[in-house]
């Protein structure tokens, strides 16, 4: 398993790389829906379904062992907590930054 600073994750090193890929993968493809403000917002999402990804393997996970498991991640409590999360801090941050998920067409 895995320690950062001395604390055991609970996942190996390959299931937190996918973590990180995943999160990746989930942020850049939320910037190219609608408008965006800034070029900062993907950090932010990125942060947030790797911690909702982390937090649902390791508390839906822990509590009901449905769906499979590699390498000590619970693949789909995974799954949904990176969604669910990402979701909520990509929505906060696009309105909050003035960006939209439609396209405007401007004026030519």
């Amino acid at each position: 398993m895995l320690e950062l600073f001395g604390w055991n994750l609970g996942v190996g090193a390959w299931a937190a790389l996918v973590l990180v890929l995943g999160a990746l993968a989930f942020s850049m493809l939320a910037q190219y829906i609608g408008d965006v403000a800034s070029g900062y917002e993907w950090s932010f999402t990125a942060v947030a379904v790797l911690i909702g990804g982390w937090i649902g393997s390791e508390a839906l996970g822990a509590l009901s062992t449905w769906g499979p498991t590699w390498d000590g991640l619970f693949v789909l409590p995974a799954i949904i907590g990176g969604v669910v999360l990402g979701t909520i801090i990509e929505m906060v941050t696009r309105w909050t930054t003035g960006g939209s998920f439609v396209h405007r067409h401007g004026p030519i």
